[in-house]
């Protein structure tokens, strides 16, 4: 990502960190809480996860290491014996797939089956918001729909670690190190940003809003895929 493009991303993310953080306070001023009713504390910046805030211009590419990667117990993020999507714009797509370190393509990952695709990076704190509602999601849509979140820089490591901080441990992950994503979709450069993918590879949809509850992941996915739980 180029230093224009990451800084026109980190202004998105502080205007969308302020207004989060205006609303938390209104919210709990009147005594109801964050939309989910949880504690914002309890998921947004652990103190083991790496920092929120501005990306880095010049991101070193990282890759986990093996015994590292293994602790984790991430699932599988593809189906050997399933038939690839072959067509649409990002089925062809190379990802390196973090609960092994091999490389695969979306479509090897979608095999056939809609998809969500959320693009998120360890930095952006939306992002951190949003995945343990898209992991509610997942767990209640089950085999219905494939979703993947794809950690968009290029340390997977920082990635890596976020997700073992949060407590992100039954989406399938995968590491776009070279951010290739976006462009691919022509989508403007902010995150969090999810792509919502027919069976047969067509895009139904991108969405450039963060979704910060189960239900509005779900409510989604049935707008743009016509997946209902």
């Amino acid at each position: 990502m180029s230093a224009s493009l990451r800084w026109t991303v980190v202004a998105f993310v502080v205007l969308v960190g302020v207004v989060v953080a205006l609303f938390t306070t209104l919210g709990s001023d009147q005594g109801e809480g964050t939309a989910q009713g949880e504690d914002p504390a309890s998921s947004l910046s652990p103190q083991d996860a790496p920092p929120v805030g501005e990306p880095p211009a010049d991101e070193p590419v990282t890759v986990v290491d093996d015994a590292t990667r293994a602790t984790a117990g991430l699932p599988e993020c593809r189906d050997g014996a399933a038939a690839a999507t072959t067509e649409g714009p990002v089925a062809g797509l190379m990802v390196r797939c973090m609960n092994d370190g091999s490389t695969t393509s979306l479509g090897k990952i979608q095999a056939g089956e809609p998809m969500v695709v959320n693009m998120w990076a360890y930095w952006c704190e939306p992002c951190r918001r949003e995945l343990p509602a898209i992991q509610e999601a997942a767990d209640a849509l089950g085999d219905r729909v494939r979703v993947v979140v794809s950690h968009t820089d290029p340390s997977e490591t920082k990635g890596f670690d976020t997700l073992d901080a949060l407590g992100i441990d039954q989406l399938v992950s995968v590491s776009d190190q070279e951010e290739e994503l976006p462009g691919i979709l022509g989508a403007p450069p902010v995150l969090p940003l999810t792509v919502f993918v027919r069976a047969d590879g067509t895009v139904a949809h991108v969405l450039i809003q963060p979704m910060y509850s189960e239900q509005d992941v779900l409510d989604a996915v049935e707008e743009y895929l016509g997946v209902t739980v």
